[in-house]
């Protein structure tokens, strides 16, 4: 009779989770494609309109231009969140991996004198262990959760936090998003 296994091994749990992680990647991925074709479409339909006058139309097109592109940016931005858990993860699994090769010095000492001494540090070793699968645990939720407080934490002061910002958008070159004004350009655009 066959032995049906009912637990997964935490290797089995790892893989599953990173497929499921690189299926999501992936159909998030293809939502911003199928937003960016529907939104040269739109594109598309607001030269139409304005083409024909339609003053109307032409607003409404923009306007869903907008919409499209507001999606496409959270989309975007859910897509970093989940690589930045993933990074979070690697750092765990890391520094896991070094706290088992730690153990695994312990023990080889543990064969020579002062057994006492050794074993008290081995068990702060374990302790150490149960705490970085705990971490790994939690990750798993703030991961699900897509935090943006993933990386952050209070010790920066705001004077700084929005320095970096300024100094990150100066290099993409982000400008304050003036919506009106947005919606004036997309409309002119598609006047031509």
């Amino acid at each position: 009779m066959p032995r049906i296994k009912l637990r997964k091994s935490k290797e089995e749990k790892e893989i599953e989770r990173k497929i499921r992680a690189r299926k999501a990647k992936a159909i998030l991925q293809n939502y911003i494609n199928n937003l960016e074709r529907l939104q040269r479409r739109i594109y598309e339909h607001g030269k139409e309109a304005a083409k024909l006058g339609d003053e109307k139309l032409l607003r409404r097109q923009a306007a869903k231009y907008l919409a499209l592109e507001n999606r496409m940016k959270q989309a975007r931005k859910l897509l970093l969140l989940m690589e930045e858990a993933e990074v979070q993860k690697e750092l765990v699994r890391i520094s896991s991996s070094f706290i088992t090769f730690s153990k695994d010095i312990i023990d080889s000492i543990a064969e020579g004198p002062d057994v006492e001494k050794i074993a008290k540090t081995h068990v702060e070793f374990e302790k150490a262990m149960a705490k970085a699968e705990g971490i790994e645990e939690a990750l798993s939720v703030v991961m699900d959760a897509a935090s943006e407080s993933i990386l952050t934490s209070g010790e920066f002061n705001e004077e700084k936090v929005d320095e970096i910002v300024k100094l990150i958008e100066g290099e993409v070159g982000i400008e304050e998003f003036d919506f009106d004004k947005k919606l004036r350009d997309v409309e002119e655009l598609m006047k031509k």
